[in-house]
């Protein structure tokens, strides 16, 4: 017969497999990966609203460029599972691409009720979570303002040679949602008659603001968020609001498929359309889907902006989505070589 002492000796290694795998379990299930396009000053508002609304929930980030995040997914996906949880970039291409392939959690949000059903994509694989906005920013000193582009078609004067810049996209998802709606609308020849006037494309929505400040092309085809920020550090920014509207760029959070913690990740899912969560977004200068009657310090209001050519929708999204790496190639072409 087994004393007491040995079935306690024999039994310690099963207890301690036990509590440690319990120990991992819980450790794991309880932290959330973020991967996100959001700028750092962004990042570092949601950060202590998080930890206030979700104290038994580590959310760690991954913060780099629409291109970057996904590219990091992307190859994570690869090998055959991602670390993220959450995903939030402005390439609504990229949530299309991860949806076909069934790498997204359908979910339905409460928290996104009353939102506009173009800002739903099919089956609740992705929702709508932000707008930001392109717009044409000009540096004052350099530009009057009665001889500043009042329109997209305007850029293509030629007293604009050599004086307009805008983001690379193959390096920005918003610069990406720029020229797929912009040649949608106006077709190749717009970017020919830029391409005479010495277009630059180069680096990310930060790289244009610079060259606008700077003088070193004082035009600018810009997110309204980066032009907004360094007006309100006082340099001699202007913004203009295209007479044909501004180019709506929206920017998606989804679930991936694989998440270890899906519920924890509806969670702040949830969160990231509740009122405050939106209204960090209004404070970074990018428009709400959900605060449509609320919009960014010194932006022009939701009504106004909505106001545009450059409509979308999930079928809109789709045909981009579908002609994607072409337009890349053909703005390559054009541009980059």
């Amino acid at each position: 017969m087994m004393t007491l002492k040995r079935t306690t000796f024999l039994l310690l290694p099963f207890v301690v497999l036990t509590l440690a795998f319990f120990i991992f379990k819980t450790n794991r299930s309880s932290t959330i990966w973020i991967y996100a396009s959001m700028y750092k000053e962004v990042v570092a508002e949601f950060e202590p609203l998080l930890t206030q609304t979700f104290p038994d929930i580590q959310v760690r980030w991954y913060q780099s460029g629409s291109e970057n995040v996904a590219a990091r997914v992307n190859a994570e996906l690869s090998l055959g599972r991602s670390q993220a949880d959450l995903i939030l970039t402005s390439d609504p291409f990229w949530f299309i691409e991860l949806a076909k392939a069934n790498h997204l959690l359908a979910y339905h949000s409460h928290s996104a009720e009353g939102l506009e059903t173009k800002y739903f994509y099919p089956q609740d694989s992705f929702t709508i979570n932000r707008l930001p906005i392109g717009v044409i920013a000009y540096n004052s000193t350099v530009v009057s303002q009665n001889a500043a582009p009042k329109s997209w078609s305007d850029l293509t004067a030629p007293q604009w040679k050599g004086k307009i810049s805008m983001p690379s996209p193959l390096e920005s998802g918003t610069a990406l949602t720029f020229v797929s709606q912009l040649a949608r609308l106006k077709g190749w020849n717009f970017f020919r008659s830029l391409k005479d006037n010495a277009l630059l494309s180069s680096g990310g929505n930060s790289s244009v603001m610079q060259r606008i400040e700077t003088k070193e092309r004082p035009i600018g085809i810009v997110l309204l968020e980066n032009a907004l920020q360094t007006k309100k550090r006082g340099a001699p920014i202007e913004i203009v609001y295209p007479k044909e509207g501004v180019i709506m760029v929206p920017s998606p959070i989804a679930i991936l498929a694989q998440s270890s913690n899906k519920e924890a990740a509806k969670q702040i899912y949830d969160f990231f359309f509740s009122e405050a969560a939106q209204n960090v977004y209004l404070k970074a200068n990018v428009y709400s889907p959900k605060l449509r009657h609320k919009s960014p310090e010194g932006a022009k209001p939701f009504s106004e902006i909505d106001k545009t050519v450059f409509g979308w929708n999930a079928k809109i999204l789709d045909e981009l989505q579908e002609t994607k790496e072409s337009t890349k190639q053909q703005f390559t072409e054009m541009f980059l070589q």
